[in-house]
């Protein structure tokens, strides 16, 4: 069996492991679909996709890395949330994949909810931390979203031009 092959192989299942990362919180999505990039060029000797691409690519893997803590806890911290609310969102999002798929969303809200309302007993601002770090998550995936969708068109362009 040629290498080529099972290069090409391994980089499509990477890469389709990457995307449904975006949504599972307990696989690292961008970095995966990177890695399947970098297979994918490797397999064709670099000879379509080069260096300065794939370093373009590792910059944006870097910022979806950057984007993926800074949208739940921006979502969080802007309405004051309390270290117990990030630990239950995080905890939530953990728990929130035996639940499936509705558990991937409720999960965080959730955990958000229930660790702010264990920290401050106030269920109405327990509710709107809950709310904003679900709102935060959100926005982190569609960001990691067009961050792929990017990634993915740039490496095309770069293989077909």
């Amino acid at each position: 069996m040629d290498l080529s092959f099972i290069l090409y192989l391994l980089a499509v299942i990477f890469v389709l492991i990457g995307i449904a990362g975006i949504v599972l919180p307990a696989l690292p999505g961008i970095p995966l679909v990177f890695v399947g990039l970098v297979l994918a060029a490797w397999a064709d000797g670099f000879v379509h996709v080069g260096w300065p691409t794939l370093l373009i690519l590792g910059v944006l893997t870097a910022l979806s890395l950057l984007v993926d803590v800074l949208a739940t806890v921006v979502g969080a911290k802007r309405v004051g949330a309390s270290r117990k609310a990030l630990w239950g969102t995080f905890i939530g999002s953990i728990v929130g994949l035996f639940f499936m798929p509705i558990g991937l969303f409720a999960g965080p809200l959730l955990g958000a909810l229930l660790g702010e309302y264990w920290h401050t007993r106030e269920l109405g601002r327990s509710t709107k931390v809950g709310l904003a770090t679900w709102l935060g998550i959100l926005l982190g995936l569609a960001l990691k979203l067009a961050l792929v969708i990017a990634m993915l068109g740039l490496f095309a362009f770069a293989w077909f031009l």
